[in-house]
């Protein structure tokens, strides 16, 4: 048996890009903008709990344009103040109650817009095939939720239930129908009144709420246990969301949602008397650095890039125009009025016109930050091509470079941790690893003088844990040095931070939680800070982002996006390219 296909990334997320444009316009507003898998409107993410609108790692386009509708509705359609408001405590009337919110939006779709409500009606369609086909609906309470969302659905919008499980539900369906029927007409009577319905559409959640609690005590003692609960597991499926993130409506339901990026806590070092900035050139034989660097130049020519043509497209995307200054006595250009009185004196004269010249320069300082950590080991020799190449081509349009990495000096914490377990473990320690630092090329160092130190980033000996926020840190401290107009950093890494002393001494989201408020300061700083994802998305991260697929090399693909991401207008939230 062949593995599944590796999703598209580039095309998943052009579809992304593409179903967040069509919220935009339909919403009216242009702070919305996607981030992986999780819309957001300007930085705060757009709460969805409705199971039907949870994206999945891939998407069709026919199915996104359901979920870009539905949102827009909901833009459009609720008063988040008064939802919030009545939103209730527990988690399953949570779901429900959000979840009956989003049907009335979507019932309110336009009759002048067909297309629109088709593409509502295949997303919850598809949701339904989904959930039928994962065989939830054997358990009792996987059928009765199922039949539930079937009932609700088609009477506020008035389309029918799900052909292929409309028998299969008739039974439960017929169930329900005395208890849950007058609320149904309630919703569909007051959906244009949020205020109102939101009455009737408590009334359902804490019915679902009784029911499941009674299914939950009817079940045999043994099925305590969480491990032998098959049913809470589907109906954990249907919620979509475990009992951490129900606790909080402010938390979206997507298992990709970012950490808490407006808690802000304080980050400390516990020991950072061994951490190090070095120029690990130094630390490699010459010898083998030629070795690297014949290795490169191989690879290079087989990339069959043409540098001077990357060059003219870097210079273009990168070139300003200032200083404008203004030229006479041309022959086409704007009419100059001082020379009119010429034309009256003599018709033939031809040079009454001036032209607007502008200086072109280049005032851009962009730096390359390499995550070091053991993950990337397998992606070295094609990182350290890629950032050669751009250093290189950078540089002849005219721009200043940077080559910096980041990695830590030990597995597992080094020194500071093993101080940290002889003092009895305090709270809350901080980082207790040793990080390190790397100059590859600094911003003064031609690519000509750096090109064989650059190839270090091949030692992969080096390659151990990743603390991203302080090297991002660092990073933007050495481009504000820089006497330049614009700064740009790229972040090349394949995951999120990850150090295991750290993680153990402290909560779980510590060290994301630090890169996103270090994230945050460089926007304030205005410094735009780009996270290039090794085979993955980081939109989780990043509001800026690209994706480097290096299954067939450093193709076309990337190179197009990269220029496109050194275009002035890509810059601000949510313009990933």
């Amino acid at each position: 048996m062949s593995p599944p296909a590796k999703p598209d990334l580039r095309e998943q997320r052009r579809i992304r890009e593409l179903s967040a444009m069509v919220t935009r316009a339909l919403a009216d507003d242009a702070h919305v903008h996607i981030r992986q898998q999780l819309f957001f409107k300007a930085n705060r993410p757009l709460v969805a709990l409705a199971p039907h609108l949870h994206l999945h790692e891939i998407e069709t386009l026919q199915g996104m344009r359901g979920v870009s509708d539905s949102l827009a509705l909901r833009l459009l359609h609720t008063r988040s103040s008064l939802h919030q408001q009545l939103m209730p405590s527990s988690a399953v009337s949570r779901l429900i109650f959000d979840w009956l919110e989003a049907l009335r939006t979507e019932s309110l779709a336009p009759s002048a817009m067909p297309g629109m409500r088709h593409n509502l009606q295949q997303r919850f369609y598809f949701w339904s095939a989904g959930y039928y086909h994962a065989r939830h609906t054997e358990s009792e309470l996987g059928i009765w939720l199922y039949t539930l969302a079937q009932m609700c659905w088609s009477r506020l919008n008035a389309q029918p239930v799900y052909a292929e499980t409309e028998d299969f539900i008739e039974s439960t369906r017929a169930g329900l129908t005395p208890e849950l029927g007058p609320l149904l007409y309630q919703l569909r009577k007051h959906r244009e009144d949020q205020a109102t319905y939101a009455t009737y559409a408590l009334q359902v959640a804490a019915l679902v709420q009784q029911e499941v609690e009674a299914m939950r005590q009817a079940q045999p003692a043994s099925a305590n246990d969480p491990e032998n609960e098959p049913e809470w597991d589907d109906f954990s499926l249907l919620l979509d969301f475990d009992g951490d993130e129900a606790a909080s409506i402010a938390h979206t339901i997507s298992n990709t949602e970012p950490p808490s990026q407006h808690r802000q806590e304080p980050y400390q070092v516990y020991d950072e008397q061994y951490d190090k900035e070095e120029h690990l050139a130094e630390l490699i034989r010459p010898e083998l650095l030629n070795a690297y660097r014949e290795q490169i130049n191989q690879r290079i020519a087989h990339q069959h890039v043409h540098l001077n043509l990357l060059v003219q497209r870097l210079r273009r995307a990168l070139t300003v125009y200032s200083n404008p200054h203004w030229v006479n006595d041309q022959e086409d250009g704007y009419i100059d009025g001082a020379r009119l009185s010429q034309l009256v004196s003599n018709p033939n004269e031809r040079r009454l016109f001036r032209q607007a010249m502008l200086t072109a320069h280049t005032p851009c300082s962009i730096s390359f930050l390499v995550d070091c950590s053991g993950s990337m080991k397998h992606h070295a020799e094609t990182v350290t091509l890629m950032v050669d190449m751009l250093s290189r081509a950078l540089e002849q349009a005219g721009a200043q470079t940077e080559v910096l990495g980041f990695s830590t000096h030990a597995w597992n914490g080094g020194k500071p941790f093993k101080r940290w377990m002889a003092r009895q473990r305090p709270a809350n320690p901080g980082r207790l690893n040793e990080v390190s630092h790397r100059i590859f090329k600094s911003a003064h160092t031609s690519w000509k003088r750096a090109n064989r130190d650059i190839t270090a980033l091949m030692k992969l000996d080096y390659y151990r844990e990743g603390i991203d926020g302080e090297a991002v840190q660092w990073a933007c401290r050495r481009l504000l040095s820089q006497q330049s107009e614009r700064r740009i950093l790229y972040v090349l890494s394949d995951g999120c931070p990850m150090d295991s002393a750290t993680q153990l001494g402290n909560h779980e989201h510590y060290l994301e939680n630090h890169l996103l408020q270090v994230l945050a300061q460089a926007s304030h700083q205005g410094i735009e800070v780009w996270g290039l994802g090794i085979g993955l998305d980081l939109g989780r991260l990043y509001t800026n982002t690209l994706i480097a697929d290096f299954e067939h090399g450093l193709d076309n693909h990337f190179l197009d996006d990269f220029v496109r991401s050194l275009r002035p207008t890509r810059c601000g939230p949510g313009s990933q390219s």
